[in-house]
């Protein structure tokens, strides 16, 4: 019985859903509206998951790029510093902490 690696878009979709449901929670604890945190997460999606489309296809091209792209960490990283400029100063300051709190362990 042969062992069949996950494929690449489920390691970065599932990723995405932990991280996801994590920040959320700490959104929520900073009291930021539960309709800001829905549209900070929609943003964060949307940009992450765009990504994960170019990394599977160049994946799928040469299994040997997983070395050259970011892991789903950095990805979700990644996004949040790209959408914490457009949110309120509650949710901005929660995302900056969090994105540095990420860099430092990565």
């Amino acid at each position: 019985m042969s062992h069949r690696p996950k494929p690449v878009r489920d390691h970065y979709t599932e990723s995405l859903a932990v991280n996801s449901k994590n920040l959320g929670r700490q959104l929520s604890a900073e009291s930021v509206p539960r309709e800001e945190i829905q549209r900070i997460l929609d943003s964060i999606s949307r940009l992450y998951l765009a990504e994960t489309e170019k990394i599977v296809r160049e994946c799928e091209k040469d299994m040997m790029a997983l070395e050259r792209v970011p892991n789903p960490l950095r990805l979700f990283v990644d996004s949040i510093a790209q959408v914490k400029s457009a949110v309120s100063p509650a949710a901005s300051e929660l995302m900056k902490r969090y994105v540095s709190a990420w860099e430092d362990w990565m």
